[in-house]
């Protein structure tokens, strides 16, 4: 007599082939990474200096670039991998084509309302991003993009060497002068220099 081999469980629900099991990882790995980074991914590159026309469609290419090297992306480590394809997709921008030179500020209405913010604050929120928009873009890139990641982004030195592909010590020296800069345009800003009649 030979003994069966039937199970059933098997018949109720069978087994899934591998493959889909790792499609299907995979599916939700990438959408958790869209999901989790885009809002921050587009505000760097914003930062970087595009308009945010050009900061829509470089999103968009990081993430093409990212999802197709998924595999390559260490856990915990998106962050850090995804802000080092920004830098260099919105490089490539820049030596490509002129970037708009118009900053504008949008404000979302919608965003705005559930908030109840007074116009008053509205219009700070607005003159404060327009001032750093103007204080960015006046950066080289470099200075730029080493700002943007330690004090908009919050890296690390270390995290923002990796990024950039350059010693601490560039990194250090790139944020000292970004933030001379920055401190200088806000004392032009505090104290402007009167006309002359």
């Amino acid at each position: 007599m030979v003994a069966s081999t039937w199970r059933p469980e098997e018949v109720f629900h069978p087994p899934v082939p591998e493959a889909e099991v790792a499609d299907a990882l995979r599916a939700e790995r990438e959408h958790a990474l869209v999901q989790a980074h885009l809002p921050v991914v587009w505000r760097f590159l914003r930062r970087l200096g595009l308009s945010p026309e050009d900061a829509d469609d470089a999103t968009q290419e990081v993430f093409v670039v990212a999802v197709r090297k998924l595999d390559r992306i260490e856990p915990d480590r998106e962050r850090s991998y995804l802000y080092a394809i920004a830098v260099r997709i919105a490089s490539r921008q820049r030596r490509s084509q002129n970037v708009r030179s118009s900053r504008t500020v949008r404000v979302d209405v919608d965003e705005c309302r559930s908030r109840e913010p007074s116009a008053d604050e509205l219009l700070d929120r607005k003159d404060g991003l327009a001032f750093l928009d103007d204080t960015l873009s006046k950066m080289t890139p470099d200075l730029r993009t080493t700002f943007a990641l330690y004090e908009l982004e919050e890296m690390t030195m270390a995290e923002i060497a990796v990024v950039t592909e350059v010693p601490m010590g560039t990194v250090a020296s790139r944020l000292r002068r970004a933030r001379e800069q920055f401190q200088e345009a806000v004392k032009r800003m505090q104290n402007p220099t009167p006309r002359q009649p």
